[in-house]
């Protein structure tokens, strides 16, 4: 008999993942669509994938091209970010990336021409994008929580109403079959071992980004598009909204925003967060439900 504690557990867009449904053991129908739709996104979406749409307009002149509606979407609320983040939070960084180390072949080795770096200028017009020239998105930090809530849909149309999924650290949870919460442990930024606290999630998305999972010498995926130099304010941010993709929206944009906009941040996204500045000082929002420990 499968033990149905140990969930449906896969590796996709070079994360863990693990889906659980209380009391039930995933169908394999369900299991081979949650896997399609997955590879699919990946092939889409990933910066690692010369032919994904991502990577598509890393050579291009300046211009207008036509986007599906899906990418249009995305970067609709990347937009978003970019405007609670005065220009920081930026899809269009990931050649910078690419020329810090974390490319295709996972050299982790700064290229000589990094300085050259100039953040690409885009604009979107329904499903138009205007480039100043050519550009490669990287939507890893608030694309996984998109991920996550299209696998909630496949779940919920296959009759799966009690669940969790687990992309990485980031989640979305209903609630377990009889009503309570599903009880999660934060980490606090860079020590694994140590709790920062607990959230309960009942039909909601939780998020969670540090510094220290994608690190290599000095960098780190988490970097400024201006000084071209990875973000050291912040150590680690923790939100809790309505769905996966708010919560990890509201995480990409806390790294990068001002303290006084914090609160816009959670407006914008119907969030909760804790923020671990690198000073030790933890910022908190005032609706934060969880139990705290530091």
């Amino acid at each position: 008999m499968e033990d149905k504690s140990a969930g449906f557990q896969f590796t996709g867009i070079g994360t863990s993942w693990c889906v659980l449904i209380d009391g039930e053991v995933l169908d394999k129908d369900t299991r081979e669509k949650i896997l399609d739709y997955v590879q699919v996104f990946d092939n889409r979406f990933s910066r690692f994938i010369n032919t994904s749409e991502a990577s598509s307009f890393r050579n291009s002149p300046a211009g207008k091209y036509p986007l599906s509606s899906e990418f249009a979407l995305i970067l609709k609320r990347a937009d978003e970010l970019r405007e609670l983040t005065s220009g920081l939070s930026d899809p269009a960084v990931g050649a910078l990336l690419e020329l810090a180390g974390y490319d295709s072949d996972y050299s982790m080795s700064p290229k000589a021409d990094l300085k050259n770096f100039v953040l690409p200028k885009w604009q979107l017009d329904g499903e138009t994008l205007e480039l100043d020239r050519g550009a490669v998105f990287d939507i890893g930090g608030m694309g996984k929580g998109y991920l996550i809530d299209k696998i909630a849909e496949i779940l919920e149309k296959n009759g799966y109403r009690h669940y969790m999924v687990d992309g990485g650290g980031d989640i979305f949870a209903t609630t377990k079959s009889d009503g309570s919460p599903w009880r999660v442990a934060i980490e606090y930024p860079g020590k694994p071992d140590m709790a920062a606290g607990v959230v309960e999630l009942k039909n909601q998305g939780l998020a969670v980004s540090d510094t220290f999972r994608r690190r290599w010498g000095n960098w780190h995926h988490i970097v400024h598009p201006v000084l071209k130099t990875p973000v050291e304010s912040v150590l680690g941010v923790a939100a809790v909204s309505g769905n996966a993709w708010d919560a990890d929206s509201a995480t990409s944009a806390l790294f990068f925003a001002d303290e006084d906009k914090y609160s816009a941040v959670a407006d914008a996204f119907g969030a909760s967060y804790l923020v671990f500045k690198s000073d030790g000082r933890t910022r908190v929002s005032k609706n934060w439900k969880g139990e705290l420990f530091v």
